[in-house]
């Protein structure tokens, strides 16, 4: 354990990641094409886990895993790390999840297929057996990948104990699934097709985002924040909004970038920092994941998030 300042429940999913690529241009069907295929720990909600005990929050995470190696090496991994996993579940139904992703030779995003069925493991049931630890949090992080269900009960229990939740869309597919929630919801980081699902609005991609933020806040939203990628992020509260241009960094891989923004503004909102100051830290710790090859940076640190804001 980190016995940090701050404590928080994160759940969600974990697994397996798989990023495959071609080594060539031309790619020909039905044969066997050279490439580079690279694995690691995934999950949006493992990712925002590990970022947090990085920044020295005591962390417990509820996900679910199958009863095979992967899963019982993830925990293990995760309990180096000193994140608490004594909620996880091993299902002895489902593999571990995994996502493999197949980008194009210039790294650009081609396909992506995911197989998280473990997650149905994090039932109702489970979260309310889990209300004495959701009681002494002091916030929790989720991604959407939690079945209506399991997001109805979650979200209940943290307004009974008055636990603010930031949520992580996780994909435009599952986004919808926060919808009935968003007046429950501290903070939100949907990229912008995710807030397209969240909002309705049709957002071009020279268009300014910053409406579309101003609108989850008036769905009930505290900090909306919308990630634009290269061009940076726009954000939203009751009280201001605007547009915050990204860091200048050296491209690497951009794979859990979003997590480890997530996670920042979770750190920014238990710091008790600006909602300016939050959506720095979470643009910070972004540009550092993205000059790193590993999904998770190691390097990340307050004292870094901090010296980039200068303060």
């Amino acid at each position: 354990m980190n016995y940090g300042e701050h404590r928080a429940l994160v759940v969600g999913a974990a697994g397996l990641d798989l990023d495959v690529r071609p080594r060539t241009a031309v790619v020909e069907p039905a044969r066997s094409n050279p490439g580079v295929i690279r694995w690691g720990w995934g999950g949006v909600a493992r990712n925002i886990a590990e970022n947090l005990a990085l920044l020295n929050v005591d962390v417990h995470l509820v996900t679910a895993v199958g009863d095979d190696w992967w899963g019982h090496t993830l925990l293990h991994q995760l309990q180096d790390l000193g994140i608490d996993t004594d909620a996880c579940v091993i299902s002895e139904e489902h593999p571990t999840g995994s996502y493999v992703a197949l980008s194009h030779y210039d790294r650009r995003s081609w396909v992506a297929f995911d197989d998280m069925a473990a997650v149905r493991e994090i039932t109702p049931g489970l979260l309310y057996r889990l209300r004495g630890l959701l009681r002494e949090v002091d916030i929790v992080c989720i991604d959407a990948n939690l079945s209506a269900r399991s997001l109805q009960t979650l979200f209940r229990m943290a307004s009974d104990y008055d636990v603010p939740v930031c949520a992580d869309p996780t994909a435009a597919l599952l986004a919808h699934r926060l919808h009935p929630y968003l007046p429950q919801i501290a903070a939100i980081t949907p990229d912008r097709a995710e807030a397209e699902a969240l909002t309705g609005q049709k957002l071009g991609r020279g268009e300014d985002t910053t409406s579309a933020a101003r609108r989850l806040v008036q769905l009930g939203v505290e900090l909306a924040i919308i990630t634009l990628g290269a061009d940076g992020l726009t954000y939203a509260t009751s009280e201001e909004s605007g547009r915050i241009p990204p860091f200048p960094v050296e491209l690497v891989d951009v794979t859990g970038a979003g997590d480890a923004l997530t996670a920042a503004v979770a750190y920014g909102l238990l710091e008790g920092v600006s909602p300016e100051e939050t959506v720095k830290l979470g643009m910070a710790a972004a540009a550092q994941t993205i000059a790193c090859s590993d999904t998770v940076c190691p390097d990340l640190s307050p004292e870094y998030l901090y010296q980039r804001l200068g303060m």
